[in-house]
């Protein structure tokens, strides 16, 4: 082999490994490309994803938020009706205790007519009296006490009259008989 042939392969091999060199530069760099592209793909996806993550923590701050309003509007609603029911409450009882002592007052007024009327011995309408504190009052003692007071006296009262109306009947019955007989 001459030296020519010895050259020539020999700048043959370093063309070829220059050229393998070359190739593998390229390749090398279209790997780095790739690399790039993908971490750059993966930096835009971190960084969307960090956005997403930023925006619904926002979003669930939010919505904390907004449900912390609502609460606190339901609180203050409910402490306004429960106000509200309480002052309704004791209106309602303020309005019993005053009827009731309405009531009560009514009845003190028929109690003392109701007595009057006994002292004057007008026992009936004593009676429709008593009846009438009854009617306000059912368990009432003193108009029931009354009643029978009442009913008592007009016994009485009766058993005078049948008593006097009978020796009025003899005296009438008497009478005759002893004109007759002179």
């Amino acid at each position: 082999m001459n030296r020519r042939t010895v050259v020539l392969l020999v700048f043959l091999l370093v063309l070829v490994g220059i050229i393998i060199i070359g190739k593998q530069r390229e390749q090398t760099m279209q790997l780095e490309q790739v690399e790039n592209k993908a971490a750059n793909q993966l930096r835009r996806v971190a960084a969307e994803a960090q956005k997403a993550k930023q925006q619904a923590m926002e979003e669930t701050r939010r919505i904390e938020a907004e449900a912390q309003k609502a609460k606190q509007a339901a609180l203050e609603k409910a402490k306004i009706a429960e106000e509200k029911a309480q002052k309704a409450s004791e209106m309602a009882q303020e309005a019993v205790r005053q009827k009731a002592a309405e009531i009560q007052a009514k009845i003190n007024d028929l109690v003392t007519q109701a007595n009057a009327l006994l002292v004057s011995a007008d026992y009936q309408k004593a009676i429709n009296i008593a009846q009438s504190i009854l009617s306000l009052d059912p368990n009432s003692l003193e108009a029931t006490s009354m009643i029978e007071k009442a009913t008592a006296k007009l016994k009485e009262a009766a058993a005078v009259q049948v008593e006097a109306v009978t020796d009025a009947i003899q005296e009438k019955i008497e009478v005759p008989v002893a004109v007759s007989g002179e």
